[in-house]
């Protein structure tokens, strides 16, 4: 079972007077030893400026294109057309039902186009 939370504040008071007593004590003891120099306070240093952060460049977002992928029940992708292409798409979709079992579907597929080459002239 917990005890009784006591009074922090008296407490501090308690052992705050404890050190004084100890101190003073001390002092009549050896009067030659606790004699003590003066200390120097230390300079305030002068607050830091703050520093300005610089707004992070903002990357832009890759190009996407979207073409037409045929997948079967396990997400696996069987053929990928491009975007125009439909109907080569839905033909090969057709087939895959009509000859495999198991179901096939198509689906838009986005991805990244690839960074276009610079051509350098004159060599």
């Amino acid at each position: 079972m917990a005890g009784r939370i006591l009074n922090r504040r008296e407490m501090r008071k308690q052992a705050d007077h404890a050190e004084q007593t100890e101190q003073a004590e001390a002092a009549v003891v050896d009067p030659t030893t606790a004699v003590a120099a003066p200390r120097k306070r230390a300079k305030a240093k002068a607050p830091a400026t703050p520093r300005v952060k610089k707004p992070r460049a903002k990357k832009a977002p890759p190009r996407l294109r979207a073409r037409w992928g045929v997948f079967d029940s396990g997400m696996k992708q069987i053929a990928i057309f491009d975007y125009n292409q439909r109907d080569a798409a839905e033909e090969k979709l057709a087939d895959l039902t009509a000859r495999k079992k198991g179901a096939h579907f198509l689906q838009i597929v986005k991805e990244a186009m690839p960074e276009p080459v610079a051509l350098v002239e004159g060599e």
